[in-house]
């Protein structure tokens, strides 16, 4: 059972996602296979605030035939995608990842990093705290240097990024999953803002968003699951080109169902949820 505090609110989101990594493995069509997100449902568990939420993932609650419907399955092709885009980066000689609002993402132990790959996770104290007890636990061996920074990402994190041994002058693959709707459109652009300053051409920035239809519709199933969870959607855009075009970032958008990233699966919708960005600068 774990000692360390667990995560609440948005962290709680994390749950849910690692769930559906580690259900991914059972499909004879498996994208990925996550052998830290097994770890994750293991611990928590055992852990008096969050097992009874496992118990209902692992069984026929209405939460878990939820994330089972086909709507849902695009974390995985999310997941996926981005896998990809990372290696494509470091096999082009990008040797500096930074994950922001890493969560329980296990890519540091899943993903083939070549050597001399250094990869900066930044997080909540909470977060950072229980990520890495859990790394301890699971005993997977990351496979490039890990670093978890400790920092708010809503004040400025650069600081302590920095001192954990971020080199500014080195191209950086960014990911940020899971993060912009959480904040502010003002924090948001501030975050942009900041990982902009830190980059070099060369640099690629992996970006995940909500379209402005996701958020005002009434009908909204994903937004129903994050909210049960204490958490809730602060922003959303359909602006992204030329917002991330301002920061100086060349842009290649996706809607969440679109076929040229779906992996083969048919997402149902019409691409309002989620849209997907990968971006080079300028």
């Amino acid at each position: 059972m774990t000692t360390t505090e667990v995560p609440t609110g948005v962290g709680r989101t994390a749950i849910l996602v690692s769930w559906i990594r580690s259900a991914e493995a059972a499909r004879p069509d498996a994208l990925f296979h996550d052998r830290f997100a097994d770890e994750v449902l293991a611990e928590l568990a055992e852990a008096p605030d969050t097992g009874e939420l496992v118990a209902a993932l692992r069984g026929s609650s209405p939460l878990a035939e939820q994330l089972r419907s086909p709507r849902f399955s695009f974390i995985a092709i999310r997941t996926r995608y981005f896998d990809d885009r990372l290696i494509t980066a470091m096999h082009r000689g990008v040797r500096q990842v930074v994950s922001l609002a890493a969560g329980l993402d296990g890519r540091t132990v899943r993903l083939h990093c070549p050597p001399g790959t250094h990869w900066y996770e930044v997080d909540l104290p909470v977060m950072t705290a229980f990520k890495e007890h859990l790394l301890t636990r699971s005993n997977l061996t990351p496979t490039c240097t890990r670093v978890g920074v400790t920092a708010d990402l809503t004040g400025d994190w650069t600081a302590e990024l920095r001192a954990a041994g971020f080199d500014p002058t080195l191209p950086t693959a960014w990911l940020i999953e899971g993060l912009l709707m959480y904040l502010t459109p003002a924090a948001g652009n501030q975050l942009v803002a900041q990982v902009t300053d830190l980059s070099v051409p060369g640099s690629e920035l992996l970006v995940e968003h909500l379209s402005a239809h996701s958020l005002a519709t009434p009908q909204a199933p994903l937004r129903d699951v994050v909210e049960s969870q204490g958490a809730q959607w602060l922003s959303a855009r359909d602006d992204l080109a030329d917002w991330l075009g301002g920061h100086g970032w060349r842009t290649d958008t996706h809607a969440n169902n679109d076929p040229a990233i779906s992996y083969g699966r048919a997402i149902p919708g019409d691409g309002e949820t989620w849209l997907w960005l990968a971006d080079g600068l300028r």
